[in-house]
């Protein structure tokens, strides 16, 4: 359903809801920072504007240029599509410049505790294009969920998150490598044969870069990269957040020199690891499923109590290769967390801090899962995937990117007009009260329980009738006294609450 307004023909000049929230995030500025420039005709910053808003007004821009709103489009729709595979500006620094804008605004309202929680999280998803035939750099990726190889692109996203908000910080589409013997064996004919490549590109340009990004270099190498470019654009963090298929030694230990502890879940494959004795020295080299066998015995002989029903053990390793001595390893400690789809199966999350406990482990690791329902919800509704089926690699990356831009937007929508603490003053304030309000009630409450335990006495027939008003009177005597002692700043809050005070304590002064 569309969130702008539908407008007739006779309507006055088309005035775009959104645009208060391209001023708070500075839109302008970070368009003119992400090199963006337009000789002719409307500037950079209207269509891309226009480029964002259509993703709220239909489901993708050509639904958007043939609606009743279409006036927010600054041109038609084949310039705006023009527009998108152009070479001059960088789309994916454009959604970090975006993200870092809504990233300073949410970490104003965060405490320095919750500051030092704050987590990158990277993952990878397909986009399917079945019916490609012409498409630049589409060639047969493999789909884990589907089993098999499909014809599209791995779409690697970097996000930040705090445990509450996420922010995506960009897409790259990345291609399978089809001169491989590997993949020649499993395949007669590459996915898009008659794809025309670009060539004679200044390798200075961002069209260049991207192109050896999809095709020359590795995830692992993408990831160290992209952490080092939003450090040094502002943004911080404290752990890293894989799934098991970035959870390498080799990326841990180029991760963990920038000041990162990195959580992700382990295969369960032949890798073996050094077990620690209490003295902190490598004493055995087993696998996972032997680990876990030998801590099953020993917490059964132990008897322990288990704080954490889901969480098995943990122990405390050094993932080495074969070829490499222990010092040369790295330090691990391992959470093993029951399956809740199998009982009798677990699954391993790792962690290169050392001090967090088990539960800190688990509770971070959780905040992965923000990616994935991110990448559902571009897909979805975003058009990640789907809004553009151009046979251009530039204009394909280029909605991948307004894909997350669009999720950025409207995260920080979410997040403002949600948190409290982004009132300001006022926020406080209502912080306030709602700190003292159970204190309140509960005295309220353990008041009225002493006022009325005369007459459950009497139910119970400890004392008789005649006692009742006696036993009353002292009580009230009782909290007449203890009013009376107490400190001058329990008096003014209870006075704050005088009304519902008054009939229980017969005290003048409230």
């Amino acid at each position: 359903m569309s969130i702008l307004q539908n407008f007739s023909a006779k309507s006055q000049p088309v005035i775009n809801p959104l645009n208060k929230f391209f001023k708070k995030l500075q839109l302008k500025r970070c368009i003119t920072r992400a090199g963006f420039k337009k000789k002719r005709g409307p500037s950079a910053n209207d269509m891309i504007v226009g480029a964002i808003s259509s993703g709220f007004i239909a489901e993708n821009l050509h639904a958007a240029a043939t609606s009743s709103a279409s006036k927010i489009l600054p041109v038609c729709e084949s310039s705006m599509y023009r527009f998108m595979e152009g070479t001059n500006g960088n789309w994916e620094q454009l959604s970090l410049n975006i993200a870092h804008e809504a990233y300073k605004k949410i970490d104003s309202l965060n405490s320095s505790r919750e500051k030092s929680r704050y987590c990158f999280v990277f993952d990878d998803s397909i986009l399917e294009y079945p019916k490609a035939k012409k498409m630049e750099l589409c060639t047969w990726t493999f789909d884990h969920n589907e089993g098999c190889s499909v014809r599209g692109y791995s779409c690697l996203q970097m996000g930040w998150t705090d445990g509450e908000s996420y922010l995506p910080l960009g897409s790259k589409l990345l291609a399978s490598d089809e001169e491989s013997e590997s993949f020649q064996k499993k395949h007669t004919q590459k996915a898009c044969p008659d794809a025309i490549c670009k060539t004679g590109l200044d390798k200075r340009t961002h069209a260049s870069q991207i192109r050896t990004e999809a095709e020359e270099r590795t995830k692992p190498e993408l990831v160290v990269s992209w952490i080092k470019r939003a450090i040094k654009n502002g943004f911080k963090a404290s752990y890293v957040l894989f799934d098991s298929w970035f959870n390498y030694e080799s990326l841990l230990k180029n991760i963990t020199p920038l000041g990162l502890h990195v959580i992700g879940m382990l295969k369960q494959d032949h890798r073996k690891y050094y077990l620690l004795n209490n003295r902190g020295k490598a004493s055995e080299y087993r696998t996972l499923q032997s680990i876990a066998e030998k801590m099953k015995v020993n917490s059964s002989k132990r008897k322990t109590t288990k704080i954490n029903n889901a969480i098995l053990f943990s122990v405390k390793v050094v993932a080495a290769t074969a070829n490499e001595k222990v010092s040369e390893g790295i330090k691990l400690k391992l959470v093993f967390v029951s399956n809740r789809n199998n009982p009798d199966d677990f699954v391993v999350i790792a962690s290169t801090d050392l001090t967090l406990s088990d539960e800190q482990i688990v509770k971070y690791y959780s905040r992965r899962w923000k990616i994935e329902v991110n990448f559902e919800n571009q897909k979805q509704y975003l058009g990640l995937g789907s809004e553009s089926i151009s046979v251009k690699f530039d204009n394909l990356a280029a909605f991948a990117n307004l894909s997350c831009i669009r999720a950025s937007f409207l995260e920080f929508k979410r997040r403002i007009e949600s948190d409290v603490r982004a009132i300001g003053a006022l926020g406080k304030c209502v912080q306030e009260q709602i700190r003292e309000m159970p204190i309140a009630q509960s005295l309220l409450i353990l008041i009225a329980s002493i006022r009325a335990l005369p007459e459950v006495l009497a139910r119970k027939k400890i004392i008789t009738d005649e006692q009742i008003k006696a036993v009353r009177k002292e009580i009230s005597s009782l909290i007449r006294n203890w009013f009376s002692g107490l400190t001058c700043y329990v008096v003014e809050f209870i006075n704050r609450w005088k009304t519902e005070f008054k009939d229980l304590i017969p005290v003048k002064t409230i």
